[in-house]
């Protein structure tokens, strides 16, 4: 009888696994990842696995691999544009960001590949199983927090010089270890996926793993898409999964990180040109003298017992005591009296002014190199923290009127831009050899005096100072910068006519793909996607299986 079980549950095992399209999977996980050297090791294993395959297929011609082609000729012009002034530098880094553009094409025909390839209702499956381990592996890291802070909740939990507390969510990375954003947008577009396809429990899943990330960005553009869908797009069971949403966004603010409503309100207040009363006072924390024993180390009772000694010394001279009874300090302790004893004694509480509970402002090495080039290589470099907190609109914004104004200050460069890496794009940051957007060898690194001047100097007036400013919200990526900074007017109207235009027209008015094409419009605003090559390939591939779909119903 056992043996006949484990033989029905192996069986049933090896079916459920011929559903999945494991080749598929397992280039997800790693071409996701966030180590760009496991990227092109999948690209590359892939591409000598399915060579014969890649090369008779239509993907060619696809209109949204032009948008790819186009990006590499416009760099390869800009750079015979300017060949007399260019240095060996500055031509590495241009083999470097076209070998991202290539690595795009690549991906997309792989993609291409095995969307021709495999049945719907294989893709389908590998890409839920795909969801489903990214938020399973995302609670695993949050349990592992949890018991690491000894706390049910550590997105309140201030304790370890508040290692977790409302940075928690930055630290859930998922199963790409990429930055939590790049998570929070997985899961929210499996929130869409399994909206569409009715899945609920995977839905309801993938909803609290972004709500845990807490990405307010994503979590706005996300209800925002979901909003529109209640009112054009949804049955009565979709609208009532979409209040179920709406209210688990509710509850994690008002439960599980009630910090998260301080930092909206700061956001809403400098995008709305408001005063901005939101930026917390400097706190001069209790005298050690005042605070109990109970939350105190060996060290610092001995240092209360002096203080205590030395202010009763003080106390007791002439005119002392006349002087502090004037100011109304206490000069006697109470008398310990019959009700005092009968009090119900009470466990003393941590007190979260002492030093295990409050964040280490300890300037770290790295900040202090970017300081220093800062300082050293930045006309006017500003250093101060509370100038940058009390600017009044977010840098994201200050990095678009930079952009404007170039274009408005060079406009022979309006046509195909300042040249790839030039001005803004991770390759720009990358090339720098400052090590904040991945490793470069020092000995070629390059620095454009434009973007100095304007993204990267906008970049350090923030990430070089204190983490309270370390937000989505200021840094300057964005793939729309990016193309009408480097590629030009043309640029941008390639990715709008190759790349959007294609996939609105297969698929993009069916099932998901509206849906999908919003949050992807509003995603691309916060991001080089392109290069960090995430996001992109799921977009990618859940757009041409819902072409095929939309091809097979129409035949049908």
């Amino acid at each position: 009888m056992w043996h006949q079980n484990m033989r029905s549950l192996y069986q049933n095992f090896i079916a459920q696994s011929r559903k999945v399209n494991w080749t598929l999977l397992l280039f997800l996980a790693l071409f996701l990842n966030v180590k760009m050297a496991i990227k092109i090791a999948a690209l590359v294993v892939l591409v000598l696995i399915f060579r014969k395959k890649l090369t008779g297929n239509k993907f060619l011609q696809q209109k949204f691999a032009w948008f790819y082609f186009s990006m590499i000729a416009i760099a390869l012009l800009n750079l015979l544009i300017s060949i007399s002034s260019v240095s060996t530098n500055y031509l590495v880094a241009t083999i470097t960001g076209m070998g991202f553009w290539i690595m795009c094409v690549v991906a997309a025909a792989l993609n291409f590949r095995f969307v021709n390839d495999t049945n719907t209702a294989k893709l389908h499956t590998t890409v839920s199983l795909f969801f489903i381990l990214n938020a399973i592996f995302t609670i695993c890291q949050l349990i592992w927090f949890m018991w690491d802070a000894g706390s049910i909740n550590p997105y309140t939990y201030q304790g370890m010089n508040q290692k977790y507390f409302i940075g928690t969510g930055d630290l859930l990375r998922g199963i790409t270890f990429d930055v939590s954003t790049t998570n929070a947008l997985l899961n929210a577009i499996a929130v869409l996926y399994f909206l569409d396809r009715r899945k609920i429990y995977w839905l309801l899943l993938c909803m609290a793993t972004m709500l845990l990330t807490a990405s307010n960005f994503t979590n706005v553009s996300l209800f925002v898409v979901l909003f529109l869908l209640f009112i054009f797009q949804s049955d009565r069971n979709q609208k009532s999964i979409i209040i179920v949403c709406l209210l688990m966004f509710i509850t994690f603010l008002a439960k599980i990180s009630p910090q998260n409503k301080h930092y909206l309100t700061y956001v809403w207040q400098k995008l709305a040109d408001q005063k901005i009363d939101t930026i917390l006072p400097v706190t001069t924390p209790p005298l050690l003298s005042r605070l109990p024993d109970s939350v105190l180390n060996t060290e610092e009772k001995k240092k209360k017992i002096a203080t205590l000694y030395l202010d009763s010394v003080y106390n007791s001279q002439p005119g002392k005591r006349k002087e502090a009874a004037s100011s109304g300090d206490e000069i006697n302790e109470l008398p310990v009296t019959i009700t005092t004893l009968r009090a119900k004694p009470s466990i003393p509480k941590a007190n979260i002014h002492t030093e295990p509970y409050q964040r280490k402002r300890d300037t770290s090495a790295f900040r202090k190199n970017l300081i220093a080039f800062g300082v050293f290589n930045i006309p006017a470099f500003d250093t101060s923290l509370r100038n940058t907190q009390k600017k009044q609109l977010p840098g994201k914004l200050i990095a678009l009127q930079q952009t404007l104004h170039f274009i408005k200050a060079h406009p022979f460069k309006f046509l195909t831009g300042a040249g790839i890496g030039q001005f803004s794009s991770k390759l720009a940051f990358r090339t720098t050899g400052l090590q904040f957007a991945g490793g470069y060898p020092h000995s070629f690194a390059y620095i454009n005096n434009d973007f100095r001047d304007n993204h990267l100097n906008l970049h350090l007036n923030y990430f070089s100072k204190d983490t309270e400013v370390h937000s989505l919200m200021n840094s300057p990526d964005s793939v729309y910068d990016q193309l009408l900074a480097e590629y030009g007017i043309t640029g941008l109207i390639s990715f709008l006519v190759f790349y959007t235009g294609y996939f609105l027209k297969n698929g993009g008015r069916k099932n998901y793909g509206m849906p999908l094409l919003l949050l992807f419009a509003g995603a691309m605003a916060i991001g080089y996607w392109y290069e960090q090559l995430s996001i992109i390939i799921i977009f990618e591939l859940l757009m041409l299986i819902n072409r095929k779909e939309a091809k097979k119903k129409e035949i049908i």
